[in-house]
């Protein structure tokens, strides 16, 4: 094809390669704009959920509606803690320091179903293998908190392994390892203390979305950016100018 004093002449089999490289480009930066839209969903839901006004987990439960409350939701849930089986979730990360979460059993009242109160982060000194002391009150108790779940790893390697005694020192236990723990009667959402309640550690909640909008935003961009570098350059090695006869 002659455009003026160029003649673009493009061979099959690496126009092809281009198209094939061309179209895995722009679909990863799409994939990277949809996680974008979907963590900005997340985000908002949050934010929603948190401003609706409080609920009672216990009526929530014996209405059998605990699963319609969603993910986020403020709750207020009675009941009385369990001191003596407390989980410890090491290597968790607040800002630079590297720590704990503390995980405590409240029993509810009246059906003694368990929730685990995530009662925040606790820093490790460095070279301390000591635990940090988690102790608390066993008297009944009104609990604020929003509904969330376990810490989840980026990968996960192997199976959990529970050691013996209490507290219990794990490391990103899914839910069936506390059911063999707690039993039957543990509630799978777990509650997140607000930092107003008392007995609780370092909290500021967040919603666990990995990489915020805008890091995918970015990444899109790269990858677009790639495509039309790529299809310049097709352009440019596939023309050539037309030399005076």
């Amino acid at each position: 094809m002659r455009v003026g004093k160029w003649q673009f002449d493009p061979s099959l089999w690496p126009s092809l390669a281009t198209l094939v490289l061309l179209v895995v480009l722009v679909l990863l930066g799409m994939w990277q704009l949809r996680r974008a839209e979907y963590k900005r969903a997340l985000l908002e839901k949050y934010q929603q959920a948190t401003m609706l006004p409080p609920v009672s987990l216990n009526q929530a439960l014996n209405a059998g509606v605990l699963d319609a409350l969603g993910r986020y939701r403020h709750v207020q849930a009675q009941g009385h803690y369990d001191n003596a089986h407390q989980v410890l979730l090491e290597d968790m990360q607040e800002g630079d320091q590297v720590g704990y979460q503390v995980l405590t059993p409240l029993v509810l009242e009246p059906g003694q179903q368990i929730l685990l109160v995530n009662r925040g982060f606790v820093a490790r000194e460095p070279g301390v293998k000591t635990l940090p002391v988690v102790q608390v009150g066993a008297s009944g108790r009104s609990v604020g908190g929003v509904l969330g779940i376990l810490p989840v790893p980026g990968i996960r390697l192997g199976k959990t392994t529970v050691p013996d005694g209490w507290p219990k020192l794990l490391l990103y236990p899914r839910y069936q390892t506390l059911v063999e723990l707690y039993g039957s009667k543990l509630l799978k959402p777990v509650l997140l203390l607000d930092a107003s309640q008392a007995d609780g550690f370092m909290r500021d909640w967040q919603p666990n979305i990995g990489f915020p909008p805008v890091r995918h935003d970015a990444y899109a961009l790269q990858w677009f950016a790639l495509a039309m570098a790529l299809f310049i350059i097709w352009i440019v090695v596939n023309s050539k100018r037309i030399k005076h006869e």
